[in-house]
């Protein structure tokens, strides 16, 4: 039985394609949808009340308003309801993607890949092997994959203990099928350990005050504090010292480096670090959000098992800008920047602590044009120490 259809008259174009897009979903994405766009009981209402009513919302151009918060049976989400947002936002030119102020905020780190089957005499052979390592990820049914980091290749993981999303892990990797989609096969390294030996403490973060400190040339670097470095870019080669001298003691360090160029990359690389998230410049402004909440995530993980840390950021400015394009609907009321922005930029200033065995040090390249800017000057400036290396 086909599904019974309804007209507008005068419709844009975009508007025709939306209302052919929300006629082509069942019943269950329809419910969710409905929801998604103010409507509190769509359960109660019939197919095309539903589609009216989401329509109409479009037709106006109404921002949506938060999904209101409800005792009683819980909503069930849909895994598939973000990609018709999306398609939604696409067609009209308006964000009509989950936000962090709806009932359940789901940061992104990527698409969601789904596997084929696994053909186990495939595997066996060890076809075309690849060194691969990257972050942990985990889809809605909890399939975990490697997100390669030198292609972006999803990598299932299968059969392997002591792996958690968002740890980071190096390894090899094999042919799983007839698709010639890769399977883990063996891991070299867990979250810069020998996996082998691999033995995490799981520790219960309680703040301190920091204390412990390295000498940088001149310098006392206190463990667990944060600091701005005068300088744009973490390839200039007085960081080479600091970072050395980090790694001297034991101490895993972790960039994020935005706006960045293929040379910049090369020169990046060859600093030392231990691990380098790129934001690329020609990267849209989702990339940048996806990328940056892995790489909070990543770096929560490894505090959560007691890794001795030294985070890295270059050019905070350039990330607010960006996160305030991917947040186009939301206003800028939070020192020139969406609030979204800010509570981003909030996270990665409170990555650094440290407790009595652990420290996450961070370091914010800083230029002279950074300090016009009220969030970099109120969240960074005013919260961190100046260090000249």
């Amino acid at each position: 039985m086909s599904k019974q259809q309804i007209s507008y008259e005068g419709l844009t174009p975009a508007q025709q394609k939306s209302l052919n897009l929300i006629q082509s979903v069942g019943i269950y994405e329809l419910r969710a949808l409905a929801r998604v766009f103010g409507e509190p009981s769509p359960t109660t209402l019939r197919r095309n009340e539903q589609i009216k009513y989401i329509m109409d919302v479009i037709i106006s151009g109404e921002d949506l308003k938060p999904i209101p918060l409800r005792q009683g049976r819980p909503y069930k989400e849909l895994s598939n309801i973000e990609g018709i947002l999306e398609e939604l936002s696409e067609i009209t030119g308006k964000d009509y993607t989950l936000k962090k102020n709806q009932e359940k905020v789901a940061k992104t780190y990527g698409k969601s890949f789904t596997f084929k089957q696994v053909e186990q005499n495939t595997v066996e052979k060890k076809l075309f092997p690849i060194k691969v390592e990257g972050v942990v990820l985990s889809n809605p049914d909890k399939t975990l994959y490697l997100l390669n980091k030198a292609n972006s290749m999803p990598i299932l993981i299968k059969n392997f203990d002591k792996v958690n999303e968002f740890d980071y892990i190096t390894g090899d990797a094999v042919i799983m099928n007839e698709s010639h989609e890769y399977i883990l096969d063996h891991i070299e390294t867990i979250n810069f350990s020998d996996y082998a030996t691999y033995a995490p403490k799981n520790t219960e973060f309680t703040p301190t005050l920091p204390s412990a400190s390295l000498k940088v040339g001149k310098t006392d670097v206190k463990l667990g504090s944060r600091y701005t470095l005068n300088q744009s870019k973490l390839s200039e080669t007085p960081l080479k010292t600091l970072i050395a001298t980090l790694k001297k003691n034991h101490i895993i360090t972790i960039a994020l480096a935005s706006n960045v160029l293929y040379e910049d990359s090369i020169a990046l690389s060859s600093m030392g670090f231990d691990n380098i998230f790129f934001l690329k410049f020609d990267d849209e402004p989702k990339v940048y959000d996806d990328k940056i909440n892995m790489f909070i995530e990543n770096i929560k993980r490894l505090q959560a098992v007691g890794c001795n840390l030294a985070v890295f950021v270059q050019d905070v400015v350039t990330i607010s800008h960006t996160l305030d394009a991917y947040y186009k609907n939301s206003p800028k009321t939070y020192f020139n920047h969406t609030e979204e922005s800010a509570n981003i930029v909030k996270e990665i200033v409170m990555l650094a602590k440290c407790n009595v065995e652990n420290s996450t040090t961070l370091f914010i390249t800083n230029e002279e044009s950074d300090n016009f800017d009220p969030l970099y000057s109120t969240c960074i400036s005013k919260v961190s120490n100046k260090i000249q290396l």
